[in-house]
């Protein structure tokens, strides 16, 4: 005796007819490019998206950190032979020194060297030092920096002169999306 089939069950318990699986097989080769491609432009998307954020943060975090630096500035200098808060390999762009006295009164000299690194990813890097010469810390500012930053010194009246008695220091760089210049003026002289 034959049991009842309930309502859209099929008698066989075999898999897919030839008909279907070429169904299945014509409906995938419509979807898969489709797929493919949008994989692809997310992936473009995100690249694209990460550089551009990159170069924002270059652009927010040069100026924000060296206009403060050259604010603290008691001296300022690009004397290669000195090499306070610098490692091997550096191109020194322009050192900036001063003493901050903390709360007990005992007076700390603190340097801070902005320098060019050598490598395949060009970067501008802030190397601090809290006492001496040798680097506290240091933070890369700009990646994929092109040619070399240049520093420029300027007194009050606008007039190049030498770093030692300027009144305002600027640092232009040019990464891959463009130039930008970051400026502070001093504080103290």
């Amino acid at each position: 005796m034959r049991r009842a089939n309930p309502i859209g069950h099929r008698d066989r318990q075999a898999g897919f007819t030839l008909v279907e699986v070429l169904v299945c097989l014509a409906i995938m080769g419509l979807i898969a490019p489709v797929l493919a491609n949008t994989l692809t432009v997310g992936w473009r998307t995100t690249d694209a998206t990460v550089s551009s954020l990159s170069d924002s943060r270059n652009r927010a975090l040069t100026p924000s950190l060296f206009t403060r630096d050259v604010q603290n500035a008691v001296s300022v200098d690009t004397l290669v032979s000195d090499a306070t808060c610098t490692t091997a390999g550096d191109t020194l762009l322009v050192r900036l020194r001063w003493t901050e006295t903390a709360v007990s009164g005992t007076a700390t000299s603190r340097a801070v060297s902005w320098v060019l690194t050598s490598g395949g990813d060009r970067l501008l890097e802030r190397r601090w030092c809290a006492a001496g010469t040798s680097v506290t810390s240091s933070v890369t500012t700009a990646h994929g920096v092109v040619g070399t930053p240049t520093v420029t010194c300027t007194s009050l009246a606008g007039a190049t002169v030498a770093c030692g008695s300027a009144t305002r220091v600027s640092l232009a760089v040019t990464d891959t999306s463009g130039a930008f210049t970051a400026s502070g003026s001093r504080r103290a002289s």
